[in-house]
């Protein structure tokens, strides 16, 4: 009973703070943050000086969305941790960002230069009230000669054509100073809608017999973060090894900045189901029949039986970054820690981190399918890549510096080649065309053969000898009545299951090579194919 009722005490301090008037306030940047793929861990570290009796050490400055479960506070002292409490403070105005303070600079810089526009606006335009209150130059006894009225005329419109020239000029300078404080004030009222939100504070209430120092350890996670892997594959020349740099985009909202932290990332995704599988018992029974009666009684419960169903189906090589990355192959995951501290802006952006830099082995050769394409591409195999512990991610391909395109990246497949394309050789062409005299359909007494017959022609345009892989393919059956013959392929290799034909042309500079294709296939007259 005691052991239930001091369970129930600590979860209530746990789950509600208090504003004791020994408070130590302790502000501090997160020493480490560990990135999940989904979410991440924010690790403290804090020194303080207790004083003898109960303390609140009050946390604060923390992310704004924390999970609460996720909360671990450990201390090294003499000293006990009586209580953990998470809260809101309403009362507490949050530190101005860098941001904020930044953009409040320009704003008064704008408002100033607004203000400089407006005095000398408000200055040209007395002159021109000046210039029209003295514009009569005689009077009734003295008299003004033509001469003297011809300069004060040109005088009038040269000065007046100025002034109004500057005012015009001074009047777009505010329009655009104008833009540029509305600007301002729009992204300010954001940055200040998000500032005035309650400040995140986490309460330790810890009892001291003496006056002491204590270390305190505080983590918790957060699920407004996490990190996504990208790769840059760079490949310089066909007689070179591929590049493959691994690296991270990692992005945060937890409503302040990671400044100077030491940044680690982790494979692991903590918001996932941890829950093992459990498998229940799998029932076989007998269709029972569904009477007509039955199913006019019931008829929009077996409409909702039906769509259920359908548900249930459906669901079934200077030094870079990556030099100073630490990898640690742990029992669930793999952990990449950096020894350079980085800062990542609460901005929910992509930040690129550099993990890890490959020399991954590669076989280069021409592939050609003339059937979709005339044209003869480069392709590098990478070998052995299934070895460096990749996650699932778009690649951006570069070859000889120039970028080539994106491919992807999957592990789970079962392949040990990743294979890649670098490009089309406007020096090679592969043309496929039909032959006409082989070409042809035969009527038999209860079946059609048809007769298809094409020449590849493999044209290389080149100085040097190249080795293309050619591939072409040929109808595969899925019925005993329709039959499918290779009838000539020149020696290339067939492969029966998947009607793949292909032919490995060593093709001399300034010379073409023919292959010849022939298949029929027959059906019973009284059928039709499709796909042929």
């Amino acid at each position: 009973m005691k052991k239930n009722l001091l369970s129930i005490i600590l979860a209530f301090s746990f789950c509600t703070a208090s504003y004791g008037s020994n408070e130590i306030l302790l502000k501090s940047a997160p020493a480490s943050v560990k990135v999940f793929l989904k979410g991440a861990q924010l690790n403290y570290s804090v020194r303080t000086q207790l004083e003898r009796g109960l303390n609140d050490l009050v946390f604060t400055g923390l992310a704004s969305n924390i999970d609460r479960n996720s909360i671990n506070v450990s201390a090294k002292g003499e000293a006990v941790i009586i209580s953990v409490a998470q809260r809101f403070n309403f009362l507490r105005i949050p530190e101005k960002t860098p941001q904020i303070k930044n953009l409040e600079d320009s704003l008064d810089s704008q408002n100033r230069n607004l203000a400089f526009n407006q005095n000398e606006t408000d200055v040209f335009k007395s002159e021109i009230d000046l210039i029209l209150a003295n514009k009569n130059i005689g009077n009734e006894k003295i008299g003004v000669s033509v001469s003297e009225l011809q300069k004060m005329g040109e005088y009038y419109r040269k000065r007046l054509t100025e002034i109004k020239s500057k005012i015009f000029e001074l009047s777009l300078s505010a329009k655009k100073i104008k833009k540029n404080i509305d600007r301002i004030q729009n992204q300010l009222e954001e940055l200040n809608n998000q500032l005035n939100k309650p400040v995140n504070e986490i309460v330790v209430t810890v009892s001291s017999n003496t006056g002491t120092i204590l270390d305190l350890e505080l983590t918790y996670l957060i699920f407004d973060a996490g990190w996504r892997p990208a790769y840059d594959i760079r490949i310089d020349n066909v007689n070179s090894y591929a590049s493959l740099n691994y690296n991270a985009d990692v992005w945060q909202n937890s409503g302040f900045d990671w400044n100077d932290a030491q940044i680690i990332l982790s494979t692991r995704n903590p918001g996932s189901n941890n829950n093992k599988p459990e498998l229940n018992p799998w029932y076989l029974d007998f269709e029972r029949p569904v009477l007509l009666r039955e199913m006019k009684s019931g008829t929009e419960k077996f409409a909702s039986s039906g769509v259920m169903q359908t548900v249930l189906d459906a669901a079934a090589p200077a030094e870079t970054m990556a030099n100073f990355i630490d990898v640690l192959e742990t029992q669930l995951s793999i952990e990449f820690t950096s020894s350079i501290k980085y800062s990542i802006p609460s901005d929910s952006k992509p930040h690129t981190m550099a993990l890890q830099v490959y020399t991954v082995p590669s076989i280069y050769e021409y592939y050609a399918a003339p059937k979709l394409d005339n044209n003869a591409f480069l392709v590098a195999k990478l070998t052995d890549w299934n070895k460096y512990n990749l996650l699932p991610g778009q690649a951006n391909i570069y070859f000889g510096n120039s970028y080539v395109g994106r491919s992807g990246i999957n592990p789970a497949t079962t392949k040990d080649t990743l294979t890649i394309s670098l490009g089309r050789d406007q020096n090679i062409s592969v043309s496929r065309e039909v032959v006409k005299d082989f070409s042809e359909d035969k009527f038999l007494s209860s079946n059609v053969e048809r007769i298809f017959a094409f020449e590849i022609i493999v044209k290389n345009n080149k100085k040097q000898l190249t080795k293309i892989m050619v591939e072409d393919q040929i109808p595969v059956s899925r019925h005993e009545d329709i039959a499918v013959k290779l009838i000539e392929s020149s020696g290339a290799i067939y492969d029966a299951e998947t009607g793949t034909v292909k032919w490995i042309v060593d093709a001399d500079g300034g010379k073409s090579v023919v292959k010849k294709l022939i298949y029929s296939v027959k059906y019973p007259k009284d059928k039709r194919i499709m796909g042929l």
